[in-house]
């Protein structure tokens, strides 16, 4: 009951959020990755919270795990975004970029990296001390999360590869 709500408020808020217009201004652009990154992070959280059966209290405090460890994953994401660009400028014929990008793929591979550990310090920090079944589960549904999100980004494209989900 509490998810379809969440779910209800949501895209809800993404109505409002597709009436709205694009602007070229600065501020609008970080308050729109703001919203965005706590959408995202809401939508770990119930299905993390979800998978694993959480109570509302432990929802909370699953909720502000995952806000400490996104703020650690902002600045990578960041920086992979500002390389990215770099290739997508080169890509499309800028000049100016072709010198950048040795550069540009090797720091992505780092960040990359960087990523995955602090991926991995989190999975360690929020399967400590579950049994097997619920760790599984944890593991599960954050591969799923990332499949889904990695879909979004993508125009749609992608998302869970149809699993079956043992959960339900």
């Amino acid at each position: 009951m509490r998810t379809w709500m969440v779910l209800g408020m949501l895209s809800l808020a993404g109505g409002a959020y597709a009436d709205g217009k694009k602007t070229a201004d600065p501020d609008a652009a970080e308050a729109r990755v703001a919203q965005m990154d706590s959408r995202t992070q809401m939508m770990m959280t119930l299905q993390l919270a979800e998978a694993l059966e959480l109570d509302d209290a432990a929802t909370l405090k699953l909720r502000q795990s995952i806000a400490q460890w996104d703020a650690q994953r902002a600045p990578l994401r960041q920086q992979m975004f500002d390389q990215a660009q770099v290739l997508r400028r080169a890509a499309k014929g800028d000049t100016t970029a072709y010198g950048q990008v040795d550069q540009a793929i090797q720091k992505i591979i780092t960040l990359r990296t960087q990523m995955h550990q602090v991926d991995q310090q989190m999975f360690q920090q929020l399967s400590q001390g579950l049994p097997p079944q619920k760790k599984a589960k944890l593991a599960l549904a954050i591969a799923r999360f990332k499949e889904t999100t990695r879909g979004m980004m993508h125009g749609g494209r992608g998302g869970p590869r149809g699993e079956p989900d043992d959960a339900q």
